[in-house]
């Protein structure tokens, strides 16, 4: 009879549904919500995965407070989500991180964009650096890397990895100071930077 011709094309419809969805198991983001695994990937997911990753690597390894300690656990742990030991040695060859405890200086860097052609990948930003005496100083930042994949781990929750980061750009783009005794500091802080 047509009732059971329907009632079978409901099942078979059903079925359909159920064996689709252990193909593509539900999975729960970051931010709590509940997504099949095949829409993390069709929606761009993976790019802002990437782009989450460069962001907190740049953010751990440019952002430098006046404490020893605290300068080195953070570019330890961006060692986990980038090769930036390159820079991190150039840096500590020219007695830049010893500067910053030195003159009490804070730097930190402010993010305008992240783009990626294939596996290169670059950040654009500012990097900003607030001394002693009204310093200020702002420098244009741009990086490159390739992104490479890799497993996840306790220190790398992305799973994946900027690879071969170097800086192209890091020009001076401004500099101010609140009183004219801090020109000396001023002085000794630009050339530092530009001999980055």
């Amino acid at each position: 009879s047509f009732s059971l011709l329907v009632s079978i094309a409901a099942f078979i419809v059903f079925r359909d549904g159920i064996l689709k969805q252990k193909d593509n198991p539900l999975v729960m983001d970051k931010n709590g919500e509940i997504r099949k695994t095949y829409d993390i990937y069709n929606d761009g997911y993976e790019t802002v995965t990437k782009k989450a990753l460069v962001s907190k690597g740049h953010e751990l390894f440019f952002r430098l407070e006046p404490d020893e300690r605290q300068i080195l656990a953070n570019i330890q742990q961006s060692f986990y989500l980038g090769d930036f030991r390159a820079l991190y040695e150039f840096y500590q060859s020219q007695g830049y991180y010893n500067s910053i405890v030195q003159r009490n200086t804070i730097q930190y860097i402010k993010q305008d964009s992240i783009v990626f052609a294939g596996n290169l990948g670059r950040f654009y930003g500012k990097e900003l650096v607030r001394g002693q005496g009204g310093v200020s100083v702002e420098k244009f930042l741009v990086t490159e890397f390739e992104m490479v994949q890799r497993d996840r781990t306790d220190n790398n929750l992305y799973g994946f990895y900027m690879d071969k980061v170097k800086v192209i750009k890091n020009n001076l783009v401004s500099e101010e100071s609140v009183s004219s005794t801090s020109l000396n500091s001023i002085n000794a802080l630009k050339t530092d930077l530009e001999h980055e």
